[in-house]
């Protein structure tokens, strides 16, 4: 597994009661723990405007971003206990649309466990760039890495859609051979869908709850150095108890 490379203060997550499901186990953020631990990096790219860092952000913290930024690398993290009592940890890289760091994409690639391909139903360029994408992925790790293949912005009409389900959609399980799901980040609709057919994709058993109580605790965001060059990874991490 791929350990992470910034250096963070452990933060405990405060004992709180999930509904129906007893009381919640004390998991440290990122750090000693009794239970075993899995660790797990996913990368998330795709075109810029598609909705990646709205995906993550709904999924960690129930919270759409309605004004686009543009993102350089942002780390997240995520702790869930699972039912064999391993506690997993989500490594989330939020990677740029741009192609200003072509050096960032080819680590992000070489150093994940899996991928999260995003593109909009409504650009189909978006879509291309998922072909670009996957085919980077297979030169550079073969086909053995878990892909997910996501289709954002499902709450557009019928008349703006520009890739057809039928379309992407056996593309990426049959001739991909990955995981496929079309979601809207916007209405929080499927968003966990993504992350359990992940870790299908990774054969990770799971069951990851929607209704999961998150507690979140970000680092500063203070990344950028002279002339906008990221000196260091954003990491914002989030701990929960999975039910």
């Amino acid at each position: 597994m791929t350990h992470i490379h910034e250096e963070r203060k452990a933060k405990e997550c405060s004992t709180e009661t999930m509904p129906g499901c007893g009381s919640r186990v004390r998991l440290p953020s990122l750090g000693y723990s009794h239970l075993d631990k899995e660790n797990h990096r996913v990368v998330v790219m795709g075109a810029a405007r598609v909705g990646k860092s709205s995906i993550i952000s709904q999924f960690l913290y129930d919270k759409f971003l309605a004004r686009y930024r543009e993102t350089v690398e942002e780390l997240h993290c995520g702790e869930y206990e699972l039912q064999d009592g391993v506690a997993l940890t989500l490594e989330i890289l939020d990677t740029s649309g741009a192609y200003q760091f072509p050096a960032m994409r080819a680590l992000s690639i070489s150093t994940a466990d899996a991928f999260i391909l995003v593109f909009a139903l409504d650009d189909a360029e978006s879509w291309e760039e998922v072909r670009r994408l996957r085919d980077q992925i297979v030169q550079v790790r073969g086909g053995a890495v878990p892909v997910v293949v996501v289709g954002n912005k499902d709450d557009v009409d019928a008349a703006s859609r520009a890739v057809p389900q039928e379309v992407a959609g056996s593309v990426a399980t049959l001739d991909w051979e990955c995981g496929y799901i079309e979601c809207s980040a916007k209405h929080n609709v499927r968003i966990v869908d993504v992350f359990k057919e992940l870790l299908v994709q990774a054969k990770v058993r799971y069951n990851l709850s929607p209704a999961v109580r998150r507690r979140r605790q970000s680092l500063p965001n203070d990344t950028r150095g002279t002339g906008g060059v990221p000196k260091s990874r954003v990491v914002k991490q989030n701990s929960c108890t999975v039910a």
